[in-house]
């Protein structure tokens, strides 16, 4: 289904407008097939018609193509490129409008809008998930904390701020932005996920306890017909989780920028202790999306497909410091800095513990660069990817968002490797994963290792199919 080569990715049509496009279906779906005998065979047109395509439920992907130099490289750089094509077809169908228009077509500056994924009826944060003393969770039931419902209205977001919504994984220190505001992190996940915890009663640490079976979420499959028995089998998705970061945006000092982040209308639940020094306690805040990180578990990838995604001006690669090629503002590095800035990539000073203000104590702003953790063939096949995906959504906020890469598991039936083999080895999202970028086995970022060590409550400790989620079951 996708695949193509790599000079056959160019743009097509013109930004989205009116009506002229059919709502994203809410269901899985795939793109036409493409006649596979061909040499090489027929690319996937990047067009506006990919905007109301849906989001795929599986990945299927063609080794033939014109990318790389000899026939191994050939395969893993066509690879790569249909799993960057399938994750660019997720990042479109999960930020279209909740209301089932087109991305793109919203009210908001920018013709920005609420999200598929902010809708209730389609994901649901981590904090309605994993309930306090193991309750039992409801689909689709909005929990807003007593201090937060002076403030609550149409539209708004609830984020409950414990350690791990402005900490960073492992404990490793939070990210400040040029504002001095701490970043903002949360999770959620979808309905088939969801109905796995509940029906198996891994919400609770008592619940995980009792399960003594292998954890396997569902895995998404797209439409066909069973080998052996030729039947119908139709689409559906498999479980997703989503992690998304913010900056706060200022609705007087950042008003010109508003235009340029998909936002969100948040109440910050601060629950007080244990979870936060202050509280209980709640704020009204506009945020800012800086990283979309997707892991979607799949029939051919039971390791999950990883699609990582940030705003363009998030940081700049390490190669053009020091260059003209500098944006004049990014949200997390200090461009203007030429001496006695601060180190590279570093942990802010302690404390770490935000107040209601969510400043940070002091003048410290967290200086980050892009560590090239990728191989270069994928380097220059995402940024060729890139390139036309920006450009049907250009004049909309979304235009402002690139994809990273994707990892995948190479060798997803690995009798050796439980990992999958994972390309490209490492993958870092630098507002998610600021301090572990780099290629050191074991301590810097890769999707896939470090979610292959996640476990359950249970006892002795089982592995929870790559999600951390379970981990937060009280």
């Amino acid at each position: 289904m996708l695949s193509w080569p790599a000079s056959a990715q160019t743009p097509a049509g013109s930004p989205p407008n009116g009506d002229k496009i059919n709502p994203p279906a809410s269901n899985c779906n795939t793109i036409p097939d493409t006649d596979t005998t061909k040499t090489p065979p027929v690319a996937t047109p990047i067009t506006r018609d990919l905007l109301m395509s849906g989001q795929p439920c599986q990945q299927k992907v063609d080794i033939k193509g014109l990318v790389g130099d000899d026939k191994a490289g050939r395969q893993m750089a066509n690879l790569q490129r249909g799993f960057d094509f399938y994750s660019w077809l997720t990042f479109i169908a999960m930020n279209s409008p909740a209301d089932g228009k087109v991305i793109g077509q919203g009210p908001r500056p920018g013709d920005d809008a609420r999200t598929k994924w902010e809708d209730l009826q389609n994901y649901r944060p981590l904090a309605d998930v994993m309930l306090s003393k193991g309750e039992k969770p409801v689909w689709g039931t909005r929990n807003v904390p007593e201090q937060c419902k002076p403030l609550d209205g149409p539209g708004k977001i609830v984020f409950q701020l414990g350690e791990e919504a402005f900490n960073q994984p492992f404990k490793t220190g939070p990210l400040i932005d040029q504002d001095g505001n701490f970043a903002l992190f949360d999770i959620l996940i979808n309905q088939p996920m969801f109905d796995y915890i509940v029906d198996n009663g891994l919400y609770s640490k008592e619940g995980q306890q009792r399960f003594g079976q292998t954890i396997e979420f569902p895995t998404g499959n797209s439409p066909g017909k069973d080998k052996n028995t030729g039947v119908d089998i139709p689409g559906r998705m498999g479980a997703i989780m989503l992690k998304v970061s913010y900056r706060i945006l200022d609705p007087l000092k950042n008003q010109n920028l508003v235009s340029q982040f998909h936002t969100s209308d948040a109440l910050i639940y601060f629950p007080g202790p244990p979870a936060t020094k202050t509280g209980p306690a709640c704020v009204e805040k506009k945020l800012g999306l800086v990283g979309f990180h997707v892991g979607h578990k799949t029939a051919n990838a039971p390791q999950w497909v990883w699609s990582s995604f940030e705003h363009v001006s998030n940081a700049p690669d390490a190669a053009d410091v020091g260059s003209n090629n500098l944006l004049p503002r990014y949200n997390f590095f200090n461009a203007a800095c030429k001496k006695d800035c601060a180190a590279r990539n570093d942990t802010p000073p302690q404390p770490w513990d935000p107040d209601t203000s969510l400043k940070f104590k002091g003048d410290y702003r967290s200086h980050v660069v892009r560590e090239k953790m990728v191989p270069s063939f994928v380097l220059k096949e995402v940024a060729d990817l890139n390139k036309p995906f920006r450009g049907i959504l250009k004049g909309t906020v979304w235009e402002n968002y690139v994809l990273l890469a994707t990892q995948w598991p190479s060798d997803h039936g690995s009798k050796t490797d439980p990992l999958g083999a994972p390309a490209p080895t490492y993958l870092a999202n630098t507002t998610l994963e600021t301090y572990s970028q780099g290629r050191i086995p074991l301590a810097s970022s890769s999707c896939m290792a470090c979610h292959g060590n996640a476990t359950t409550h249970h006892v002795p400790a089982t592995a929870s199919d790559f999600t951390f989620i379970l981990e937060k079951a009280q």
